[in-house]
């Protein structure tokens, strides 16, 4: 979300009082957060649904009125394939620094969260996204800006540089160390419970989507293919199967395939448009996404509608992703999986339905 930042040098990034010094995804040093153990649990008051929020497929019992758990993992050639990339019920990717994409993975149920990574370091716009649907947000490190919005937004998170516990590292790939950390749901579900973190979901943040009783056919017409383009380097594709009715994902020219050989496939497929700018005072050529709003494209069913999406104010950076049609009525989604692009407004001409 655009805020202003100030500007900050090494030295006073080393100034800041935290417990211990730990790698970002760089390999600079970082600080881990000190989480706030004064704030207290809130009990979900909202009705709960037997169907799972980001999906609206059936959701496992216990996990029901649960919070998500939103994990960050890298999109760099050294890091593909990923463990875990066709389990996810919504990915969300967007750009970080010099033109490559970082992903967050978001779970419903945690018992559906295998092995995934490579876990990657925080930055502050998926923190701002992650509060939206009140999930318990996991990452390895962090830039300054996304320490920041942790601690003063009080997000309750699991840190691979400061709980290395809950992390492990697949060192079979011949890659350098920091394309191999990995974590399970299981290590997830330990960590919560170790750090005492709520577990029911705040009522607010319960029903971030909105799902259509019956499958539905998009206004805008056929689309059996489609591309984004985040940059240069980063495009992906997603081509329809009607028979399966979902899209599978082609990352540039190549199929995006799980570490297990499975191409990643979704029912619905979000590009949303949003401004990308330069993080002032950023050595390391952070960028700020405006996640006030914006159009954007819904693609599901072989077919596509433009829509439009919103957040809040930067005063607000807690408040829901919001997804409209047009007209501004609530968007009504396809039941399934998810992938959503938040893509560079300036890219939006290169965005290609077929």
């Amino acid at each position: 979300m655009q805020r202003k930042f100030l500007q900050k040098t090494v030295a006073a990034c080393l100034s800041l009082t935290l417990a211990a010094t730990v790698f970002s995804a760089c390999g600079k040093d970082e600080k881990p957060l000190v989480p706030d153990a004064s704030a207290a649990p809130v009990t979900q008051t909202a009705a709960q649904s037997d169907k799972n929020p980001l999906t609206g497929l059936a959701l496992r019992a216990e996990a029901i009125g649960k919070r998500p758990i939103a994990v960050m993992v890298e999109n760099s050639p050294q890091a593909r394939p990923q463990w875990g990339l066709s389990t996810p019920d919504v990915v969300i990717e967007g750009v970080a620094e010099g033109g490559i994409t970082r992903m967050m993975w978001l779970y419903s149920d945690i018992a559906d969260m295998p092995k995934v990574g490579p876990t990657r370091s925080a930055r502050h716009d998926y923190v701002e996204l992650a509060e939206g649907f009140d999930a318990i947000y996991v990452h390895f490190g962090g830039s300054v800006y996304a320490y920041d919005t942790l601690k003063k937004d009080k997000v309750d998170d699991v840190d691979g540089t400061a709980e290395s516990g809950y992390f492990a590292r697949d060192k079979s790939r011949n890659v350098a160390t920091e394309h191999t950390a990995y974590t399970t749901g299981e290590n997830i579900q330990k960590a919560i419970a170790d750090k005492g973190l709520r577990t029911n979901i705040e009522a607010a943040n319960a029903s971030p989507f909105t799902f259509a009783s019956e499958k539905r056919t998009l206004s805008g017409g056929a689309c059996t293919s489609v591309t984004a383009v985040f940059s240069g380097r980063y495009k992906h594709t997603f081509k329809y199967n009607a028979d399966e009715g979902v899209y599978y994902n082609y990352m540039n020219t190549s199929e995006m395939k799980d570490a297990n050989g499975t191409t990643m496939q979704v029912a619905n497929v979000l590009i949303l448009y949003t401004g990308i700018s330069n993080v002032a005072g950023s050595d390391k050529g952070h960028v700020d996404w405006n996640l006030t709003g914006g159009s954007g494209v819904y693609i599901s069913n072989g077919t596509y509608q433009n829509i439009k999406w919103s957040k809040g104010t930067p005063s607000n950076p807690t408040a829901p992703l919001k997804l409209t049609d047009e007209s501004g009525a609530d968007l009504q989604l396809n039941t399934g999986k998810m992938w959503i692009g938040f893509v560079p407004e300036s890219n939006s001409g290169s965005t290609a339905i077929a």
